[in-house]
């Protein structure tokens, strides 16, 4: 009786670390996910607004053939890696994220802000990347039924 209950106690015990390893984990989000969608609507800096800053900042690259002089460079599939988030700790200033895809770049910031990162932003080489560019116009070939 008393080794069925050990096996019991020691069972328990397990699971009671694993939840307490899986609750530590620090790769985990940190932030609330409708707080990060309201930051979202105004995380974009185009490059106009980036001649007007005054603020110290840095630009991390995504792209191999760098853009900017004075940037640094992480490839995006390494950018949750322990030595890339230390650097990314020791920036001082606003971090703006840059990739020729701005898609790459809305990724990123998405990962970092989860990440708990304050800061960030992502450098949109366009005024305002979300706008229609194009007029609709409807297919006069098709008619109604």
């Amino acid at each position: 009786m008393i080794r069925k209950l050990s096996w019991i106690i020691a069972f328990l015990l397990l699971i009671v670390v694993l939840v307490l390893v899986q609750t530590f984990n620090p790769n985990l989000f940190k932030r609330n996910v409708n707080d990060a969608l309201k930051a979202s609507q105004r995380n974009t800096v185009s490059m106009q607004e980036l001649g007007n800053k005054n603020n110290a900042y840095t630009i991390v690259e995504f792209n191999e053939n760098r853009h900017f002089n004075n940037s640094v460079y992480i490839p995006f599939n390494e950018l949750t890696q322990k030595d890339n988030k230390e650097k990314l700790a020791e920036l001082k200033g606003a971090v703006l994220l840059y990739s020729k895809d701005i898609s790459t770049s809305s990724k990123a910031w998405v990962i970092l802000n989860q990440l708990g990162f304050d800061s960030v932003f992502i450098l949109s080489e366009e005024e305002n990347p979300e706008v229609l560019k194009y007029k609709f116009r409807p297919d006069t070939t098709i008619r109604p039924e």
